[in-house]
């Protein structure tokens, strides 16, 4: 038979182990982002480089996505957290990467797809 303190230990520590896992769930949503990395040219650049419009595929309708925010990185390797002066305004054609995060809606506010890194290719 089985000690009262024993069985106390051992329901605790069943306790302790679904809070745990209640708590990771919960969570998850924060610290489960995907990042989906896109290739492709840029259709675009605004004005004061803060947006740009992506083409993936020849032949497919590109979409634009705001860049502002996101760290950059071009050829020599380093990463900066300006913005990305490798991408000249009113200009297009230039072949970049994005690191861009699926956002669900919540409540009231809108979902969207946040670019958290760009790579300048060329």
């Amino acid at each position: 038979m089985m000690k009262a303190s024993t069985r106390f230990g051992l329901i605790m520590l069943f306790i302790g182990i679904a809070i745990g896992a209640a708590i990771t769930w919960a969570l998850e949503p924060f610290g489960g982002a995907q990042v989906h990395v896109l290739e492709g040219y840029t259709t675009a650049v605004n004005n004061d480089g803060t947006a740009i419009g992506l083409l993936e595929e020849p032949g497919e309708a590109g979409e634009g996505y705001i860049i502002a925010g996101a760290v950059w990185g071009g050829s020599g390797g380093s990463w900066h957290d300006t913005f990305p002066t490798c991408l000249k305004p009113l200009t297009d054609n230039q072949k970049v990467r994005l690191g861009v995060v699926k956002v669900a809606p919540t409540q009231a506010a809108p979902g969207q797809a946040v670019v958290v890194w760009l790579e300048c290719l060329d």
